[in-house]
């Protein structure tokens, strides 16, 4: 697993082709890049979630289970997270 968030927002965008969303101050993770999995992904999840909503929604729509330390307070997905919602996109892919 990468050591930043920036990385792993960057993989999951780059798996799509496109372009990554930008990092929000303190390296806190763009809801963009939640939406664009769902949408790249055709998951129909609800567009009224939270971010951590959303990406234990990706998680769990893969047959994962989400973890406690996968978010914190403050609506942020942590590293371990974002490392989830991209394993959840390569068993969509099927990589």
């Amino acid at each position: 697993m990468s050591g930043r968030k920036q990385d792993i927002v960057e993989e999951i965008a780059s798996v799509f082709g496109l372009e990554a969303p930008k990092m929000s101050t303190g390296s806190t993770e763009p809801r963009e890049i939640f939406d664009l999995v769902n949408r790249e992904l055709g998951l129909g999840l609800p567009l009224h979630l939270t971010k951590p909503e959303l990406a234990r929604a990706i998680v769990e729509s893969a047959g994962d289970v989400w973890l406690p330390d996968y978010d914190s307070r403050g609506g942020t997905v942590t590293l371990k997270g974002l490392a989830a919602v991209l394993e959840a996109v390569h068993f969509y892919l099927g990589r």
